[in-house]
């Protein structure tokens, strides 16, 4: 067997080239050195690294450009970006021009070695559990970057078993870049495959740990769904899940540096992303949550119940002041492309009235004229309503990004009236008491 090429280190900075090596070395790799951008190009071909370790700030040929030329010359070649002075941008930046990976500066021992091990193919991939069930260990999961584990919790047990769904990821990473809703911040997404049996999992852009996009880890339901797990807290998660839901991923790595990018308030522009990437269908077993008995959640004027069905119905009523007024909308959730035409496209809405409230309180300070519908004393006041009845199809939208907090689609019908983010995961910890 040929042996690999060695590990090709690029940084401005002697001191960090020299560390590396050292420590690499320590590990068993082979290493060479590369002061700039230039340096690297001219011993791409002679090496035939196998990996690539390259700084993004460098005088001259910067990191983006050297990366873009290593892809050029050599496209298979894993290259992980380095920096210390980077934001969520320049990580997509890097990974829409080809980087496996991207860590952050000061370095991390087992950050890094964790990405070397993936770029590399090592302890790649989630086995599936010997019973049967899909289940996979803590142990078994690994992080982007590396050395912070997984914890697959959608996959620990799987009662209450209804109709059987292909476990599925996407084809290749996307990414995606916009603002929060809420905080006003410059968002973005970098979306990874995972394994079978591995769940969907949040993490910021090199920060730890993950956090599983589970009922377990909800930390807010106020205005928007919020999942946390130490450092790590990721809002607004609601209409990628929708959008995960309908189209039936089982198995995601989610980068985020604190909110989902709003987009234009709607789930359509994360259905256009996934279909442009494409899906892998996965072995281990994946079952529905069926519902068995009524359960139901009464909260003053709203009120959600789930009654037994052959497949996952919303029947959801709201009634408003108007110029909104009563609305109501069923939907079934067995087609993706339904869901891209009847339900992804309704936006987030809002009243002019109470922006000022929202704001005093630290939210919707990202809400701009074309991320969301608002609604003044005669009817939407910055855009024309997609639907007729566009608010209650967006209730539903996050209805079934909410529901899907046990990693697994419900087999169930919801009938709901007046219901938000709070009574949704009311609902959904019923369920769980009863898996």
């Amino acid at each position: 067997m040929p042996q690999p090429g060695p590990i090709l280190i690029v940084d401005d900075e002697a001191s960090i080239r020299k560390s590396l090596e050292g420590v690499l070395s320590d590990e068993g790799y082979t290493c060479a050195l590369a002061a700039d951008g230039a340096d690297a190009l001219s011993q791409l071909r002679s090496l035939q690294p196998s990996l690539v370790l390259l700084d993004i700030w460098m005088p001259g040929m910067d990191g983006i450009e050297t990366l873009r030329r290593i892809k050029e010359v050599q496209p298979a070649t894993p290259v992980i970006m380095m920096s210390g002075h980077a934001t969520i941008s320049t990580a997509i930046k890097a990974t829409k021009v080809g980087a496996s990976d991207f860590i952050e500066k000061p370095l991390e021992l087992e950050l890094v070695l964790g990405a070397i091990r993936r770029a590399l193919g090592i302890q790649e991939g989630v086995p599936v559990g010997p019973e049967g069930d899909g289940a996979a260990s803590p142990t078994e999961v690994r992080q982007a970057g590396g050395a912070t584990k997984l914890h697959p919790v959608a996959f620990e047990k799987q009662t209450l078993r209804g109709a059987l769904m292909p476990q599925r990821t996407l084809a290749r990473s996307a990414v995606m870049y916009g603002q929060g809703l809420h905080s006003g911040k410059k968002s973005g997404l970098i979306l990874e495959p995972l394994g079978p049996g591995s769940g969907i999992h949040f993490v910021g852009v090199s920060d730890h740990p993950s956090v599983p996009a589970h009922l377990d880890y909800v930390g807010s339901t106020g205005y928007a769904t919020t999942i946390r797990l130490g450092s790590t807290q990721v809002a607004t998660i609601e209409h990628v899940m929708s959008a995960l839901n309908a189209y039936g991923v089982s198995n995601l790595l989610i980068k985020c540096n604190g909110e989902v990018p709003v987009l234009d308030g709607s789930s359509v522009e994360f259905c256009s992303l996934f279909e442009e990437v494409g899906f892998e269908n996965q072995a281990g077993e994946w079952h529905q949550i069926v519902v068995k008995e009524p359960l139901r959640v009464d909260a003053g004027k709203a009120s959600i119940l789930l009654t037994p069905c052959d497949g996952f119905e919303i029947d959801y009523t709201l009634d408003y002041p108007a110029p909104v007024g009563r609305q109501r909308f069923v939907f079934r959730l067995d087609d993706p492309a339904a869901y891209r035409k009847e339900i992804a496209p309704a936006r987030t809405f809002g009243f002019a009235r109470d922006i000022g409230m929202l704001q005093k309180q630290g939210l919707a300070l990202g809400g701009r004229f074309d991320n969301f519908v608002l609604f003044g004393e005669d009817g939407p006041i910055n855009d024309a309503l997609r639907f007729p009845d566009e608010p209650v199809r967006h209730k539903i939208l996050d209805a079934i990004g909410d529901l899907y907090l046990l990693g697994r689609r419900l087999q169930a019908r919801v009938v709901a009236n007046m219901t938000g983010h709070s009574q949704n995961i009311a609902v959904l910890k019923k369920v769980r008491e009863l898996l």
